[in-house]
This record gives structure tokens, C-alpha cells and sequence, in this order.
């Protein structure tokens, strides 16, 4: 029997008024989601900060501390060798020492940003950056060098000075005068040696080809030397699956459920779960004949737009998991997994 593992990141989230006290989850129509839960199992497992530490731990049973940089520097293919550091970048912007997030960036914000980017490429010259930006504004950056920074990470409130950015002080600050105040922060930085020394020492991963659009899964899947598909977006990334499926097992990762979250807007996190699943409905009659499973990585709040620790829901149908499930998916009780150990009880025939 084949396995479709499905990671919506970031889908569960606090209980809200405008859904009489239940979370956009809780509140969404959800045939597909909800049906899998009801004639499956449902339980908990650890929820983790960041998607890549969870996709680690689960994939690898251990939880190695693994720089976000790093992991997203494998997504994009980046050279991340042992003389280099890398970065997450993330957009933002630096008002009186205090960092907001910008996670609500526009087409044309995102057009200027890249211009902007290229212009300040410049002032990076003597550490060799070698940098992508994808979707978001979001970009990832490595560069020459051992000095490592300890900057703020998003999504939360933080705090920074000019000092603090070191180096990267002047193209932050060109970036930001380019574009009328948006900039680009670095954090999650990380030196390539770190990744070597972490491979050593696992010796065995799942056979599963990774499908995603966002660096930290792909990342997380090719420093593990699987099999990845970068796809622009969650309908894509169905549709891939449902064909991949045919000839292996497959972990399909969903990052717009996140993305969302961060915009602050419940009633848009709400609908985007109803069209995921309105669109794996529409597989729903292939994947009768595998055994699937729902994870989510961490809660996000999609009133605050902040992430939030939690232990968090996962259900799986088929093979030996028929019957005895909830009425929905949600954030529920259920028996609670070590994430370590949840792969091979999903996988488990």
C-alpha cells in the first residue's frame, strides 16, 4: 500500500470569537480532512518551532539542531560549503531599533525589493553573497566567512540595532532607502561544516520523494538525499503527489496554510483550508487505495501572526489504521506520539 503523508504547516491556531470560539480548523468545511480523521486514527505529537526542526526530528527520529539557513540553503541549491555561512532572509522593516515583520508585501513591494537587492549587491562584494530571493520577498544568502551573527528570528516582535547586523549594516540600509523602508534581515545563520558533522551521523531515512514549494522541506529532503519536487503552489503540489503516488511514497508538504497565518486575517485562513481540501477531494478516489496521513508542524496564530508551541494533531487512514477516529481534524486530544516516533507508527502496516 502506498503512503501519502501530507504536512499542512502552520494549520492549527487559537480559538477565535468569529468562529464561536473554535479555530479556523475546528471551523472549516472539510469533507476530505474530516472523513480521513473519522475513519482513521487521530492522536497528538510534539510541535516544533520552525518547519525544517520538525521535518528533521520526524524524518530522522532525532532532533538535530540544524540552522534554517543551512537547511534552506540545500533548498535553493546554494553553494553552502565549509568555508561559508547562510542566512535566512526575511523581509522587514527597522523603525526606532524595533523590527517589524513584513509578511503583507505586495507584487510591486516584492518587484522594488528585488531591484533594490541588486543595486546593494555591491556593498556585500568582498564576502562573495551568493543569494536567491523566492516567493514573499523571502530569500536565503550564503556567504564567505567564519563570523557567525545571533540575530532576531521571526515572526515574533523583536528588537535590533544597526550595529547589531555587523556586515550586513550597509546593504540593509541601502535596501531599505531603495524601497521607502523595506529591507531584508538575515537570521537562522549557520556554517556549512555544521551540516556535515549532523550527516554523519544519521545513517538511515524513508524512502520518500519530498514535494514542496518552499526551501525549508526541499532542503530538508535533499541534505537527507531524497528524492525532490519544487512546485509553485498547493494545487500543483496535489496534483503531483496524486501522480507520484503511482509509483512510490510520497511526503507532500502544504506552506500556505503558514503564509496565510502570518497576514493576520482568520477569515482568509479559514477559506485557504477549504480549498486545500476542496482540491485533495478531487483525488479522493486514487488515494482510497493508500494509506494517508495528515501532520501539522506547529500552530500559528492567525490573530497575532505569531507561531505558537503546542502539541499538535495528526490522523492517518489505511493499512492497519481503519476505524476509531474523531468526527473531524482539529486541534484534539487523542494518544499522544513522540514526534521521533510518529513516522514509523504511521508507517507502520
Amino acid at each position: 500500500m502506498r503512503k501519502l503523508i501530507i504536512l499542512l504547516d502552520g494549520a492549527a491556531d487559537e480559538r477565535i470569537s468569529i468562529f464561536n470560539n473554535r479555530t479556523p480548523l475546528e471551523a472549516a468545511h472539510k469533507e476530505f480532512m474530516d472523513g480521513l480523521a473519522r475513519e482513521g486514527k487521530v492522536g497528538t505529537t510534539d510541535g516544533k518551532d520552525y518547519t525544517h526542526t520538525f521535518l528533521v526530528e520526524l524524518l530522522t527520529g532525532k532532533p538535530y539542531d540544524i540552522p534554517r539557513g543551512v537547511i534552506e540553503a540545500y533548498g535553493l541549491e546554494l553553494p553552502i560549503g565549509e568555508d561559508r555561512v547562510a542566512y535566512r532572509m526575511t523581509p522587514a522593516k527597522v523603525r526606532d531599533g524595533h523590527v517589524e515583520w513584513y509578511y503583507n508585501i505586495s507584487c510591486d513591494e516584492e518587484m522594488f525589493l528585488q531591484r533594490a537587492i541588486i543595486k546593494n549587491r555591491s556593498k556585500l562584494s568582498q564576502m562573495d553573497p551568493k543569494m536567491l530571493v523566492y516567493h514573499g520577498g523571502k530569500g536565503v544568502l550564503t556567504v564567505k566567512g567564519e563570523d557567525l551573527l545571533d540575530l532576531p528570528k521571526p515572526p515574533g516582535p523583536a528588537e535590533l540595532s544597526a550595529d547589531e547586523l555587523g556586515p550586513f549594516q550597509e546593504f540593509a540600509q541601502g535596501v531599505s532607502e531603495s524601497t521607502g523602508g523595506i529591507t531584508l534581515i538575515p537570521w537562522g545563520g549557520g556554517r556549512g561544516r555544521v551540516a556535515v558533522d549532523v550527516r554523519r551521523e544519521i545513517a538511515k531515512v524513508p524512502d520518500l520523494a519530498v514535494i514542496s514549494k518552499s526551501p525549508s522541506a526541499l532542503g530538508v529532503g535533499r541534505f537527507l538525499g531524497m528524492e525532490t519536487v519544487r512546485v509553485p503552489g498547493f494545487k500543483e503540489g496535489i496534483k503531483v503527489a496524486g501522480q507520484m503516488i503511482e509509483k512510490g511514497d510520497v511526503f507532500l508538504h502544504i506552506e500556505e496554510t503558514d503564509d496565510v497565518s502570518h497576514k493576520c486575517n482568520p477569515k482568509n485562513k479559514l477559506r485557504l483550508i477549504e480549498d486545500i481540501d476542496r482540491e485533495l477531494s478531487r483525488y479522493g478516489k486514487r488515494l482510497r487505495e493508500c494509506q494517508v496521513a495528515l501532520l501539522i508542524d506547529h500552530g500559528a496564530s492567525s490573530v497575532t501572526g505569531e507561531h505558537m508551541r503546542m502539541k499538535v494533531p495528526f490522523a492517518v487512514r489505511g493499512g492497519k489504521w481503519v476505524g476509531g477516529g474523531d468526527d473531524s481534524f482539529h486541534e484534539n486530544g487523542g494518544e499522544h506520539f513522540p514526534l521521533g516516533e510518529l513516522l514509523e507508527t504511521i508507517l507502520e502496516e
